[in-house]
């Protein structure tokens, strides 16, 4: 039986949130392939018997990946390991392992894989609050992120491209998870080594549901600046005047609640939103079952798991044209596909299904159907099982 080593994996295993490598691992089933995954902490138990979670005890990134690249290499030079995996490379990231050589005759993919996405100062400051270990203030984060965004095109970038190019160099197979992600990576490597597997949504945790007749709307995630819910507060405010009754529920936390309260209530829509923080996938689930419409005007994303979430249930979404939105929504067909930046848009997307009835509830099939087609994580963990036996 062949033996696949993934290092790293991710340094929380949990099937919470969206649960990406969670979802892959867990419908990786196959009886000729067994897989090792090296993650920081297993907080939801895989259930594929042929995959076998190995905790490395830290949630720390840096302390994971230290350990994760050690144990790889260890391994891959003893001989036990058949082909290796370096899961959810970031965009301009490395693996020490192949700049090495050590993996040079095993094997090797790297994947899934992103574009990036624009990083705003609160984002840095997760980033680097988890890097760390504990909470930053964001004056502390800031020192670093501006100076950094200011020498980082001749200073930083050329390295990290070129420690970037080189991994990607060595790997046989790089998966990525749509078309514009797979042109990105083509202008670094070869383009025949690259394969399109997308991200998925469990099709059955978030369950079909025919529309009702609602003014109800639902957004979903962080309240930060990249997500571009000040641009979605100004399209309510049109939308209001034709519809007085609509309502917006918006689920997450972040650093710009308090910003956008005052907006709403400066926009006289205040009462037409109802900001619930963060809360259980459930919660969100019930309400994604009874919107109307599901909008996401963020003004960049790597890959977009939520809009999955809200086509899974039937809810036709309008969503900002951020990487790969035209691959997962076609424009009329599923929902609207809207320029970032433009309220006046996602207005008149919205306008248009309140307006009618009989185009969400087509428009919320369509969606449903798309997902089980083409982003079931049962179909996408067969697809790295097979990826695998065909470069054995």
């Amino acid at each position: 039986m062949a033996r696949v080593l993934i290092a790293p994996a991710d340094t929380r295993l949990s099937n919470l949130r969206y649960g990406k490598s969670y979802n892959v691992l867990n419908n990786m089933t196959a009886d000729d392939v067994t897989i090792d995954a090296l993650v920081g902490e297993e907080e939801t138990a895989v259930e594929a018997q042929n995959v076998h979670v190995r905790e490395l005890g830290t949630q720390n990134r840096l302390q994971y990946y230290g350990r994760s690249f050690r144990t790889a290499a260890r391994e891959i030079r003893a001989g036990s390991v058949d082909i290796y995996h370096h899961m959810n490379l970031s965009y301009r990231w490395f693996n020490p392992v192949l700049l090495a050589g050590i993996a040079a005759d095993t094997p090797t993919v790297l994947g899934p894989c992103q574009t990036g996405h624009a990083i705003m100062a609160e984002e840095f400051n997760n980033m680097l609050s988890q890097a760390v270990g504990y909470e930053l203030p964001l004056p502390v984060s800031n020192a670093v992120y501006y100076p950094m965004n200011a020498v980082r095109d001749v200073t930083i970038d050329p390295v990290r491209m070129s420690l970037f190019r080189r991994t990607l160099e060595a790997a046989d197979r790089i998966t990525v998870v749509h078309e514009e992600a797979r042109e990105a990576y083509a202008r670094h490597v070869d383009e025949s080594k690259i394969d399109v597997i997308p991200l998925g949504v469990d099709a059955e945790l978030f369950e079909f549901t025919e529309r009702q007749d609602t003014q109800t709307l639902v957004a979903i995630g962080r309240l930060e600046q990249r997500k571009g819910y000040d641009v979605l507060l100004d399209a309510l405010a049109n939308v209001v005047e034709a519809f007085p009754n609509v309502h917006l529920d918006v689920f997450g936390e972040g650093p710009e609640e308090q910003a956008l309260r005052e907006q709403a209530a400066s926009l006289g829509v205040a009462d037409n939103v109802t900001f619930h923080g963060y809360v259980d996938q459930s919660v969100v689930r019930d309400h994604l079952a009874r919107a109307r419409a599901f909008v996401h005007p963020s003004r960049s994303e790597s890959f977009s798991l939520v809009r999955l979430e809200a086509m899974a249930v039937g809810c036709p979404v309008v969503v900002t044209e951020t990487a790969g939105a035209h691959e997962m929504v076609r424009d009329g067909k599923e929902g609207f596909v809207v320029p970032t930046e433009a309220a006046e848009p996602i207005a008149d997307a919205l306008l248009e299904l309140l307006s009618d009835f009989e185009l969400t509830r087509a428009m919320g099939a369509r969606a449903r159907e798309r997902v089980e087609r083409n982003y079931d994580w049962r179909a996408i963990g067969q697809q790295y099982v097979d990826l695998y036996r065909s470069l054995l």
